[in-house]
């Protein structure tokens, strides 16, 4: 009989335990909003669930504004290719989880018309299935029409990961033609859970044609790995590298990864940390900047080894560099250069401790502080 009550005690202890973790996710419904009232930003009614403002790739806003539309202002875009459906010209928009959060889209729904010699033909894709199909495609008439698409399936269900919808224009008569957008509104709802990992910061920093990626957290719940992505437009992400993460602790810890590919200008970075269940949490892109005509000086690695120094040079080919002490004291090396790169080479092996790099280039100064194990 005891045997027997604690048997029973032993479930229900499961079955709150079980309930504590069920309670412990939230699940709120969310709208996401771009109205067009005077920007191209977006609102939602869930900071979990953020988004993007509208961009246009390959088409641009009549006369460089917004004009009248379905509800107050709305936005008519107009250079669309005449020669059939290009995928190439698109309004495009996002919806990206944030922290842990999980997002869920349950419908998507908009204002369109055209002009005389707009688009005759409109067409959506999404980036659940890398935009290779038709979500919805309708005829255009100059009257106010609104969208009304239904998302449902696995790639629209509990998503940690960005979202992004295209609206395409097809076969305009005449490049002047416009298709006019307005209320974009996308419905859904978010699901809330404890964070697997804390993260204390993400940076992107450029150095020459090379991005450094930094990232730390205060604890990790256990977790399997940290993937970083790049992206040109906040839409469609390719992987940059992948760094294993500590499992389970409650211990601050330190993770780098370099960009050997940027492109130049803006290149954006979002970092992912996969579970060992395979739950994946994304965080918030950041951004780095390219620019090809700069100089930069930088060791790599720091710390270094005792007998040379590796410095990347970035268009400072013919950058003067002197090693000091910390007490003020000049270290000879040898100065061995390469193309875009450069070894200061000791005789004798530096002692361990902190030393200053000069670097002089274009008549500018560049302190670096280098550590010798």
């Amino acid at each position: 009989m005891v045997s027997f009550i604690k048997k029973i005690g032993l479930v229900c202890l499961l079955i709150w335990a079980l309930s504590i973790q069920l309670t412990s996710a939230q699940v709120t419904p969310f709208s996401a909003v771009w109205s067009f009232e005077g920007n191209d930003n977006g609102t939602s009614s869930n900071a979990s669930a953020g988004v993007s403002a509208i961009s246009y790739v390959g088409v641009n806003k009549l006369f460089g504004t917004y004009q009248s539309g379905y509800a107050g202002l709305g936005v008519s875009l107009q250079h669309w290719s005449v020669s059939g459906c290009t995928y190439g010209e698109y309004a495009q928009f996002s919806i990206q989880p944030q922290g842990t959060a999980q997002v869920t889209l349950t419908s998507l729904s908009f204002a369109f018309s055209s002009s005389s010699e707009g688009p005759q033909q409109l067409t959506v894709r999404s980036s659940a299935d890398g935009f290779s199909s038709d979500i919805y495609s309708r005829s255009t008439s100059g009257n106010y029409q609104v969208a009304s698409i239904t998302l449902s399936g696995s790639n629209f269900s509990n998503q940690t990961s960005a979202i992004t919808f295209r609206i395409y224009g097809c076969n305009p008569t005449s490049s002047n033609g416009t298709l006019r957008l307005d209320e974009i509104t996308i419905n859904g709802t978010v699901t809330s859970a404890p964070l697997p990992v804390t993260l204390l910061s993400f940076t992107a920093n450029p150095e020459g044609d090379r991005v450094q990626l930094a990232w730390a957290t205060t604890s990790e719940q256990n977790a399997d790995h940290f993937l970083v992505e790049r992206s040109y437009d906040l839409g469609e992400y390719t992987a940059v590298g992948e760094v294993a993460a500590k499992s389970t602790t409650d211990t601050r810890y330190y993770y780098g990864l370099t960009d050997l590919n940027p492109k130049p200008g803006i290149n954006y970075y979002r970092l992912k940390q996969i579970d060992r269940d395979g739950t994946t949490q994304s965080f918030k892109p950041v951004e780095a900047i390219i620019r090809t005509d700069e100089p930069v000086a930088s060791v790599y690695p720091n710390p270094t080894n005792s007998n040379r120094i590796h410095l990347r040079l970035w268009n400072a080919d013919d950058a003067t560099v002197q090693l000091r002490s910390m007490t003020g004291q000049q270290i000879t090396g040898r100065l061995e250069r390469q193309a875009g790169e450069a070894d200061l080479v000791f005789e004798q092996p530096l002692a361990a401790g902190l030393y200053w790099l000069d670097v002089h280039v274009n008549g500018r100064r560049r302190v670096i502080k280098v550590l010798v194990p």
